[in-house]
């Protein structure tokens, strides 16, 4: 499959056309099949798993033209929330303008400008292999001559066909799987299914959970399903970045298909010269494949105690924010202020001191200058110099502003700074995405999961009990809302059997409420019913 973009505009926006002059036509359309019903984008890699809803809200005005004020007043009587108006520029850019006058045309225009840009790493490895493997390691753990006679079948036939899918003609394993035998191994199963069960294209339609088949049955039945590309998300070529760097206590043994997500911005045009931030885990990337770095996602497949397949999040961490966001909070209790490096970067949207405003508008003509020759010459040599200048003002405004107590560090104030904010935007893109591999939801480590080798009391004990414990289900309550997925309890279990309760999950099965796209923020005016 192909990764759905991450966040983008829904709609554009088209003038409001003035009715015609002079006499209509006589003649008259018959509308009896139309309907006012608002129609629902499908999705596709194009249309964006999250937008933001100040763009929309903007296009659904019914005025055509109105001062930067009253824009700002109108988006808040919307109920645009303010971080949003914050990581998008749209508040910090309409205060700036006071009273001058924008047309719809233009501030949309502006926004599309000065908004950041967000995109996914994604890092894995084809799953189909890895897969079946897991399968025929589960099964060769049972003996099916004590099973009920239905169920030994079904697992005796597995166990003597899988291993035909991974090796070759001499028993020796490959490293690609044999597909006109899988596609054997898949007739058969669908038949068997057919014949013992009654269940119509099970492979391709799945079991409802009220289906009388026995857990046994279910769980390879699902993973089969997944090893064939009938669910789950199995990534192209074009998606993988590099093999993922999971292990240890990052992720539960257990699963299959482990896979990782760095996703990352690019600032709009009001803060270019700001600090890039790169970001601190590495997966084995370089420098330049991490710049802009917001928040990551450690992922696996999974089938819980209900047969459900599942996509499993591991973790979500910020390396951008974490430590700032520690540091600001800490701040808060001791009352002392934090060091320049666990503080944001001044944010050039954000209007600096009156002393250091000579600076800002020198910063603003540098940057203008950079950009100009990125159109016009993107090699030309005074590009090193204006970008030493760039960063030479850009110093000399941090430091001022630290020295006042304000911002002046050197990590840039990415979007979503909120522990709650960026695990509710990474869970809202990967329901869009367990949609479109056909999951039966997103299910999440809680901290009984993270803390499993840990012991109590230490600082990371205590982190995944905040961070994995309220915080996190404070966002897939709102996630939950914003997507149509109910939240759910699941159970799982890992590798050694040992079970774990109270697992969170966001549902898709059998749920047509479930939405292709959402908006980004929590909380905000309701744009054409989504």
């Amino acid at each position: 499959m192909v990764l759905p973009k991450v966040i983008g505009g829904l709609r554009q926006y088209a003038p409001k056309i003035k009715p015609p002059k002079g006499k209509g036509s006589d003649v008259k359309l018959d509308l009896r099949q139309s309907t006012t019903e608002t129609i629902a984008p499908t999705a596709t890699a194009d249309t964006p798993a999250l937008f933001y809803k100040s763009r929309e809200a903007l296009i659904d005005a019914p005025m055509e033209k109105m001062t930067a004020d009253r824009w700002l007043n109108y988006l808040n009587a919307k109920g645009i929330k303010k971080s949003e108006l914050s990581d998008t520029s749209l508040g910090p850019f309409l205060q700036a303008q006071g009273t001058k006058s924008f047309t719809k045309a233009d501030i949309i225009k502006e926004f599309d400008e000065i908004s950041p840009k967000l995109n996914v790493v994604a890092l894995g490895q084809p799953g189909p292999r890895n897969i079946i493997t897991n399968i025929y390691k589960k099964i060769q753990k049972t003996d099916p001559q004590v099973e009920d006679p239905r169920v030994g079948g079904f697992l005796s036939y597995l166990r003597d066909s899988l291993p035909g899918v991974i090796t070759d003609s001499s028993g020796r394993t490959v490293n690609n799987i044999n597909q006109q035998a899988l596609d054997s191994v898949a007739a058969n199963v669908d038949k068997y299914m057919k014949q013992v069960f009654g269940i119509d294209g099970a492979l391709n339609e799945g079991v409802a959970l009220t289906a009388p088949v026995p857990f046994k049955v279910r769980e390879p039945l699902v993973n089969l399903a997944a090893a064939l590309d009938r669910r789950g998300v199995g990534l192209s070529k074009k998606d993988i970045s590099k093999t993922p760097q999971y292990g240890g206590q990052q992720t539960m043994p257990g699963g299959d298909n482990y896979r990782e997500f760095l996703f990352k911005y690019e600032p709009g045009k009001l803060r270019t010269g700001e600090p890039v931030y790169t970001y601190a885990h590495d997966f084995g990337l370089n420098s330049s494949q991490r710049a802009g770095g917001v928040v990551h996602a450690r992922v696996s497949d999974r089938t819980d105690e209900f047969g459900r397949r599942l996509m499993f999040v591991e973790e979500i961490q910020s390396d951008m924010h974490q430590r700032v966001q520690r540091a600001m909070r800490e701040s808060k209790l001791t009352g002392r202020k934090p060091d320049r490096e666990d503080s944001y970067a001044f944010r050039q949207d954000m209007p600096p001191p009156p002393e250091l405003a000579a600076n800002k508008q020198q910063l603003d003509l540098i940057n203008l200058k950079i950009e100009n020759l990125l159109a016009t010459n993107p090699r030309s040599p005074a590009l090193p110099k204006l970008r030493q200048e760039r960063e030479k003002i850009r110093v000399i405004i941090a430091e001022s502003m630290t020295k006042e107590g304000k911002q002046g560090g050197d990590i840039a104030m990415g979007p979503f700074q909120s522990s709650k904010e960026y695990m509710e935007f990474v869970a809202k893109y990967l329901v869009r995405m367990a949609k479109d591999g056909n999951f039966d939801g997103v299910a999440f480590a809680n901290p009984a999961i993270k803390n499993r080798n840990l012991s109590p009391g230490g600082r990371d004990y205590q982190g995944n009990v905040a961070a994995y414990g309220p915080i996190l289900n404070g966002a897939l309550k709102e996630t939950s809302k914003k997507t149509g997925a109910n939240l759910l309890n699941t159970v799982i279990r890992d590798d050694r059997g040992r079970v774990y309760g109270q697992v969170k999950l966001l549902n898709l099965k059998d749920n047509p409420n479930v939405r292709d796209t959402f908006s980004a923020y929590a909380k905000g005016g309701i744009v054409n019913g989504r």
